[in-house]
């Protein structure tokens, strides 16, 4: 079931090590505007092609949104009933979130499924590992302990696909962070590329948070170091949706995939990008304060492109600058 979803590639991956130092030397250089980094040899992004290779992740299918209608703990717990195929207690509930703590105790409780084991009892526990790996992994945030519930109603048709690039191309930090700490990718045979951040570095062989000194690398990248085809031609094939400019959604939240500001990652010349405006206060909007939303409805004006998603595709000449296959971090 959790193949079927195509969580399966985050499943594989676990959690990733973040270094602090790190990202804050990439966010320095990160433009929300654009949702680019800005480097010395140009500009560069995680696109829709980087989050399917690395994690597997589906970035054709629906478009993350749902209804986030008021409702009690009372509902929330027939919810996950339901859903997750236990009852958390009252205490465990903090509004629309629950206690890490609960869930966890649930399925250590579930290590074995018994022998009678119904599909409803399989599909309830493959719902606890995915709403795990989207709220506690690819939706990860400052609130703690809590996993917010409102993602969890989206896992009732297990044979829906979500559209989850969301989740991590407006998520920079975690991935680039891995892209330029193993100086932007080495090899793994198979599987999703993100497993590939298993590897243990030891202290003599890799530096680690110092701020200065990743200030001082990206600040002294060439043009000949940067890599702007990470993955060889027999890993990929060339699909179009990966170069799609159209919006992209989770919630509240609606961002531009702008590929044509990024053409030398798809082997392609750079041509001159052109702007895609929103209204002064888009950056402004979150969640607060707009309860009870329908965040279909809500985003109804761009749902459109989304849609037609394939007549957006970018296109430009092919770059004819050999690529360096003979580059050890090449995949």
């Amino acid at each position: 079931m959790i193949e079927l979803s195509g969580l399966y590639g985050v499943y594989r991956s676990n959690r990733p090590s973040i270094d602090r130092s790190l990202i804050t030397s990439l966010v320095e250089r990160w433009r929300p505007e654009t949702r680019t980094f800005h480097f010395r040899t140009g500009e560069a992004t995680i696109t829709l092609q980087d989050v399917e290779v690395l994690y597997g992740l589906p970035v054709n299918g629906d478009p993350v949104l749902g209804d986030e209608s008021i409702r009690t703990i009372g509902d929330w717990q027939n919810i996950c009933q339901r859903l997750l195929g236990f009852i958390p207690r009252h205490q465990d509930f903090n509004h629309s979130s629950l206690k890490v703590t609960a869930l966890n105790a649930h399925m250590l409780e579930q290590l074995q499924l018994p022998d009678l084991t119904t599909q409803e009892m399989i599909d309830q526990m493959a719902r606890c590992y995915m709403f795990w790996m989207i709220v506690g992994m690819m939706m990860a945030d400052t609130s703690g302990n809590y996993l917010k519930l409102m993602y969890l109603p989206m896992l009732e048709d297990l044979n829906i696909i979500w559209a989850w690039e969301r989740v991590i191309v407006l998520r920079p930090q975690v991935i680039a962070q891995r892209d330029i700490e193993n100086n932007f990718l080495a090899c793994l045979p198979r599987g999703p590329r993100a497993t590939r951040w298993f590897a243990h570095f030891s202290w003599t062989d890799t530096t680690k948070h110092v701020l200065k000194i990743f200030r001082d690398a990206l600040d002294s990248v060439t043009e000949d170091q940067f890599i702007w085809e990470p993955y060889s031609d027999d890993l990929i094939e060339s699909l179009p949706i990966w170069r799609v400019r159209d919006p992209i959604f989770c919630w509240d939240i609606v961002e531009v995939h702008l590929p044509d500001r990024v053409m030398r990652q798809f082997g392609l010349n750079q041509t001159i990008p052109t702007p895609f405006l929103f209204d002064a206060t888009h950056f402004h909007h979150d969640r607060r304060g707009r309860p009870n939303k329908n965040w279909k409805l809500e985003h109804a004006q761009w749902l459109p492109l989304w849609n037609q998603r394939l007549q957006y595709v970018c296109d430009a000449p092919v770059n004819r600058e050999p690529l360096r296959y003979d580059d050890p971090y090449l995949i």
